[in-house]
C-alpha cells in the first residue's frame, strides 16, 4: 500500500511539479525532512503512528523505518515542487489550496489505515493527523516567506503535541 502511494506522489510531482523553482524550495525541502527525521528519532519508541507494509511494500518497504525513509526522501521533493511551486499569491487560494492538501493528505492516510498500512497508538486519531496536516502544510509556505517564523511555528507546534500526548523524553 505504501508503495503505490510513494509512486502516487512521485507520478504527480513529475507532471505537475514546478522543477526549475527547485533552487528556491530546496531550503523548505530540508525543514520538512529535519520535522520527519526528528519524529522518527524523538518518538522511535513511542509512535503516535507507525507504517505497516502491506501486500507489495513487504518487497520494498518492509519495515516502519524504510517506510518513513521513502516518505521523507520520496514522497516529500516530488510533493514539495507541486505544493509550494504551484503556491498562489491569492489569500483565498492560498488557504484553497492548504485545504486540498491537507485533504488529499487525510485522504491517503484514511486508506492506509483502513487497509491497517498504518496504525495510530497513545490517542493518536484521523482527526489529530488532520490538523497535523493543515499544520503542516500551514508552515510550509511560512517557511519560504520567513523561515525563522516557521521554525518558532513548529517548535511551538512540536511543544504543544508533547504536551497533549505526554510522550517519554528519549533518553
Amino acid at each position: 500500500m505504501q508503495t503505490s502511494f510513494v509512486l502516487f506522489f512521485i507520478i504527480v510531482g513529475l507532471f505537475f511539479g514546478v522543477w526549475k523553482r527547485w533552487n528556491e524550495l530546496y531550503p523548505t525541502l530540508l525543514f520538512w525532512i529535519i520535522g520527519n527525521l526528528l519524529y522518527c528519532t524523538l518518538l522511535h519508541n513511542y509512535r503516535v503512528w507507525e507504517f505497516r507494509p502491506v501486500g507489495i511494500d513487504h518487497l520494498f518497504l518492509p519495515t516502519h523505518t524504510v517506510i518513513a525513509i521513502a516518505i521523507t526522501f520520496l514522497i516529500s521533493p516530488f510533493v514539495i515542487v507541486v505544493y509550494l511551486g504551484r503556491f498562489s499569491k491569492s489569500i483565498l487560494k492560498k488557504v484553497c489550496w492548504i485545504i486540498v492538501w491537507s485533504l488529499t493528505f487525510q485522504a491517503v492516510e484514511t486508506i492506509a489505515y483502513y487497509n491497517q498500512s498504518i496504525t495510530h497508538h497513545y490517542g493518536w486519531t484521523l482527526t489529530w493527523s488532520f490538523i497535523f496536516n493543515i499544520v503542516t502544510f500551514s508552515i510550509l509556505p511560512i517557511h519560504q516567506w520567513k523561515p525563522w517564523v516557521a521554525w518558532l511555528l513548529a517548535a511551538l507546534n512540536i511543544s504543544l503535541l508533547f504536551i497533549i500526548f505526554d510522550p517519554p523524553i528519549p533518553k
